[in-house]
């Protein structure tokens, strides 16, 4: 299956700069795409992604899936991605 995955702001940087890509899958989920990108772009998608000690996902990234919000989703981060899903990926965003 193919899945189109966008990197925002710092990810966008991460991936290489484009704007876009295309991976071809099997089936995953979204901590799977995930955890895939992280051994594709090395540690500093990792470090972005995930929290080092845990090893589960920064609870201040956003990751959207068809627009919506991971945590929107019944199965969250366990969401499993189907054929053209479009994935948007957003760096913790610091502030007040």
């Amino acid at each position: 299956m193919r899945i189109k995955v966008r990197g925002f702001l710092t990810v966008r940087e991460v991936l290489g700069g484009p704007k876009e890509l295309t991976l071809e899958m099997n089936e995953a989920t979204i901590a799977g795409l995930l955890r895939e990108l992280s051994i594709q772009f090395g540690e500093s998608f990792e470090k972005m992604f995930f929290d080092p000690e845990s090893g589960v996902v920064n609870g201040q990234v956003a990751i959207l899936v068809n627009g919506r919000h991971h945590s929107h989703l019944p199965d969250g981060l366990n969401t499993v991605l189907k054929d053209g899903d479009d994935v948007a990926l957003f760096p913790p965003i610091a502030g007040g």
